[in-house]
């Protein structure tokens, strides 16, 4: 599990050195949310909104 290990540490020391930045975001803002999930039809038309499509 080497090729694991090579990339954890590839991202962690991207971290520290400030590259990538680790941000909270609450489950109503994850976009991702609208590929994987059946929501609600108010919750859905906001993420849509906020990947820029429109219906």
């Amino acid at each position: 599990m080497k090729h694991i290990d090579i990339r954890y540490n590839f991202i962690r020391e991207k971290i520290q050195d400030g590259v990538f930045k680790i941000i909270y975001k609450p489950t109503s803002e994850q976009v991702a949310d609208i590929f994987t999930k059946g929501l609600a039809r108010g919750s859905f038309e906001r993420l849509r909104n906020k990947l820029g499509l429109f219906g």
